[in-house]
This record gives structure tokens, sequence and C-alpha cells, in this order.
């Protein structure tokens, strides 16, 4: 009896230490059944970036007691003097559908870049054993719950290289342990990347490896001051409208303002080569994401960060 019952604990064992090893969500074995119980339609501020949901389409594993870490892409525009990132907003798989399990605590990392993947060598900061401050039930998927988490993190300053003629990168990491020590998975996306995608490090010592073809699913919000070089009295006589926008922006400027042409530039700092005609600027056939605005007028130049939702 004593064999039989060290026999079905080593069984129960191997099984729970099998099933803890997938990468994706999709790998489980669950149904690919998404069900929505809270809508996402984030209301960005223009200091923001956001990975769209995809009907949770699947995701990777960042579970902490595995060493596993899933990073993200934040570029910092030229147009800004610096950055501050406040809070990071993920989509996790967490727990069987029902059971309520969430995180205990995340792990969140961030480096600087190095040539389109994280520099480990190069941390900038990083906050270990993090309580959210929020979380969320907002859907199930392949037999997970589906946790919108919210982590308010100490500030950090990321600063960017102003007049260089390109962006600076850094790469947002976590890794995540459920409250019952569960697989954890960060949702991603097909749908649209942004930057150069995601990296993932599955926790064997062979450090990050990017997928360029997926999207973490999350919102990166903070605060960015003006560049020096914007006339704050210009941003006063030119309105920009609406922003986000969905197909269209408008731009209005008062009668001593004339606008004698724009260029509309993408998160890598490539010309959309938009026009503006009758003081409107078709944004429709753009991805969505955030892009940078450059307005020349008469009294001056004004640079505006817009978002096409």
């Amino acid at each position: 009896m004593k064999m039989n019952l060290l026999l079905g604990v080593a069984l129960l064992t191997s099984f729970l230490t099998v099933a803890q090893i997938e990468t994706y969500v999709s790998e489980t074995g669950g149904e690919n059944n998404p069900i929505v119980y809270v809508n996402q339609n984030f209301q960005l501020q223009p200091c923001s970036l956001t990975g769209p949901s995809n009907g949770f389409e699947n995701g990777k594993s960042c579970t902490q007691n595995l060493g596993r870490i899933v990073a993200n892409d934040l570029s910092v525009y030229e147009y800004d003097e610096w950055m501050l990132l406040e809070q990071l907003t993920l989509n996790l798989f967490i727990g069987e559908e029902g059971a309520g399990i969430n995180a205990a605590f995340v792990d969140m990392y961030i480096w600087e870049d190095a040539g389109g993947a994280p520099d480990t060598e190069s941390l900038v900061t990083s906050e270990l054993g993090f309580i959210p401050t929020n979380q969320t039930l907002v859907g199930t998927n392949f037999g997970f719950d589906i946790w919108e988490v919210v982590l308010d993190i100490t500030d950090v300053e990321l600063t960017s290289s102003i007049g260089s003629g390109s962006d600076s990168f850094y790469w947002i990491g976590v890794s995540v342990e459920a409250a019952d020590g569960s697989n954890v998975f960060w949702e991603n996306s097909t749908a649209g990347i942004v930057n150069y995608g995601e990296a993932y490090d599955d926790g064997t010592g062979g450090g990050f490896v990017l997928d360029t073809a997926l999207e973490g699913v999350y919102v990166f919000e903070g605060d960015c001051p003006p560049y020096l070089g914007v006339d704050d009295n210009l941003a006063d006589r030119v309105k920009i409208y609406p922003n986000p926008a969905t197909s269209k922006i408008n731009i209005d400027a008062i009668a001593s303002v004339e606008i004698t042409g724009i260029t509309l530039y993408d998160v890598l700092g490539k010309n959309t080569g938009a026009n503006l005609t009758n003081g409107t600027i078709d944004v429709s056939k753009l991805a969505r994401g955030v892009y940078i605005l450059k307005i020349n007028t008469t009294q001056g130049t004004l640079t505006k960060k817009v978002i096409k939702q």
C-alpha cells in the first residue's frame, strides 16, 4: 500500500512538472474558445504605448519559478527630452478557468537596447517581488483565466537622444509568480507589431531570443515633458484633434498663424507620406500606434504626438 502511494505521488509530481514546461499557452491542451468579460478599449494618453489584444490569441510563459522572462520594447522619441515611465498594464493567463488564481508578485526589469534585443549588461532598473496595484479578470481562453494586471511602478526616467536622428529603445521585461505557483503566460498577438517584437528568455541560460512576429498585450504609460524647442505660445494657437484619431486628424490655426507644411513620422522615424488637405490629415490606412506630427508654420515649428486607434 505504501509503495502504491509513493508511486502515485511520484506520478503526480511528474505530471505537474511536465504540465509546467509549456512555452505557449496554446500548448497546454486547453480549447481555443475566447470569452471576453471586460472590453478593453484603452483611452491612451499621448505619452503611452500599447500592444493591442487579438481575442486572447496566445501567450508566452513568463513564470518566475521557471526563471522565464518575456520582454517588449519601448521607444523614447527624439522629440522629447525624456519619458517618465509610471505604470505598466499587462494581460496575463493565470490559473485554471474559474479558480480565481491571480498573480502573487511580479519581477520587473528595464534594460537598454542592444541592436534590437535587451542588453542584459545594461540594466536600467528592476523591481523584484512587486505586488500588483490592481488585478481584474477580463476573460478566459485555453482553460485559463486572463487577468489585466496593473503595476504602478516607481517612476523611471528614460532619456532619448534629441537631435540624433534615431529613437532610443528600452526593453520592459516581466517574470510573474502565480498565487498557486503554476505556469503564467503574458498574452501576445500577431495583429500588430510595435518596433522590434517580443523577446523571450526561457530560463535555461541561453539568454533572450527575439520573435519579430509577436507583440505582447500591454499598456506602458508615463509622462513626457515637451521638447525644449517647442514654442508653448504656438501650441496654444494650433489645435490638433481628435487625438486619439481613427480616420482623420484636423488641424486648425488662428488667423495670424499660417501652416506651411506637415510631416507625420512613425515610431521608427520614417515619414508616412501623409498630407494635409483642407486642414485634414487622412490616417485611415495607417496602422494603430503612436506617431509624431511635425507642423511647420510662419510662426515656427510645432511637434506633437498623435495616436491612431
